[in-house]
């Protein structure tokens, strides 16, 4: 059996994401603008989605832990392939959001057996393999989103035969190159003793830091999502245009490609302790936050931005590396698909909790309550930490 190679699986993150951003910036414009839905409407269709995803998720994870993973990988992209398939050619209502909502399933299955299977990477370090997932996803969506607005004005139905192609891709590598036994065994184990390792369970202090962990990933997510949902609303109030919301997702992009390699070259040359790496992004991101408070021009959404994507770029790609650090062998599966799950909550609730949130207050109210629930969370997360590794 070969071995499994790293530089697959990035090439595998890159072709998916790229084709992922061609679709999410224009579900909702096109729902409302080409299919004359509301965007009630369409923020119901984007929920279910992310539910989808979250179920997704979880089944990619369990899938990884008991089944077999080369197969039911290729069924997954298969899913997403058929589905976009069939949206070159069906892409009115409701075919759309249906087969919208199946490639959401299959994306979410295949994405969590490939973040699971980064934990059987033995060429590399695991910090630096879950960077360098999160540095390719990342250059993935800056080339979606910049090529998005360029093919669009051709002919939108383009955008679904790319994302096709891309998957069609995608399946063609999974099937040639992520042929690996179900689990990697240490070469340098007894037999016996691997296969003991197998069945042990992430023990409960481990299992309890992943939580906390979580707990903040998630908190986070919830205000992130703001970023991607209310906050563009609360600019134009501000007579800052659209254009200009949009290009602080490009300068979101462009520091993670620049600070992703920055980052991989302390990570290889200096011990850094993943807590405490991971715990400085939940600062930062509580900074972020805070900063928003104030921001009333577009400087200082600027100067936020560049608190969450520094943020970002520290506390994804590690939350991910700790969950493969932190549990057992039996479960890697489980616990990559819980942090996919944590990351879809975020992105289903937040918008319309923010939303509530500031209809009955205002928007330096939800600010506010984002940088305090990742504060909550932050401290439960250390708590946990010290209560239960003091001896370390």
């Amino acid at each position: 059996m070969k071995q499994l190679k790293l530089k697959w699986l990035l090439l595998g993150s890159l072709l998916t994401s790229t084709g992922t951003s061609f679709m999410w910036p224009l579900t909702t414009v096109y729902m409302h603008d080409y299919l004359h839905q509301s965007l009630s409407l369409a923020g119901i269709v984007l929920l279910l989605e992310s539910l989808v995803m979250i179920g997704g998720s979880y089944i990619g994870g369990y899938i990884f832990d008991h089944l077999q993973i080369h197969f039911w990988l290729q069924l997954a992209i298969s899913l997403s392939v058929i589905s976009l398939l069939l949206l070159i050619f069906l892409n009115g209502w409701p075919a759309y959001p249906i087969l919208l909502i199946i490639n959401a399933l299959g994306g979410a299955i295949a994405n969590t057996i490939v973040n699971s299977l980064a934990t059987l990477i033995v060429e590399k370090d695991s910090r630096y393999v879950f960077n360098m997932l999160y540095f390719m996803a990342n250059i993935g969506v800056v080339l979606g989103t910049m090529l998005v607005g360029i093919v669009v004005k051709y002919n939108i139905r383009l955008i679904f035969v790319i994302t096709f192609i891309m998957f069609v891709f995608f399946w063609l590598i999974a099937k040639f190159y992520y042929q690996v036994p179900t689990r990697a065994k240490p070469s340098s184990m007894a037999a016996g003793e691997s296969q003991k390792q197998l069945t042990v369970k992430t023990s409960h202090r481990h299992f309890w830091l992943i939580m906390g962990l979580l707990l903040a990933y998630l908190a986070i997510q919830l205000g992130y999502s703001q970023w991607q949902s209310n906050l563009s609303i609360y600019m134009q109030g501000l007579g800052i245009s659209l254009t200009k919301y949009s290009y602080l997702w490009t300068l979101n992009g462009i520091l993670i490609v620049i600070l992703q390699p920055i980052l991989n070259f302390f990570e290889n040359h200096y011990h850094i302790d993943q807590f405490y790496k991971v715990l400085l992004g939940f600062i930062l991101f509580i900074l972020a936050f805070i900063s928003l408070i104030f921001a009333k021009d577009y400087l200082h959404f600027i100067f936020s931005m560049i608190w969450v994507t520094l943020g970002e770029v520290i506390t994804f790609p590690t939350i991910s590396a700790l969950a493969a650090q932190l549990s057992s062998t039996a479960e890697k599966g489980k616990y990559q698909g819980s942090v996919s799950i944590a990351a879809s909550l975020g992105h289903a609730f937040g918008p319309l909790l923010g939303g509530i949130i500031i209809e009955q207050t205002s928007y330096e109210c939800l600010f506010s309550l984002m940088a305090i629930l990742v504060i909550a969370t932050t401290v439960i997360c250390t708590a946990i930490k010290f209560m239960l590794f003091n001896s370390k």
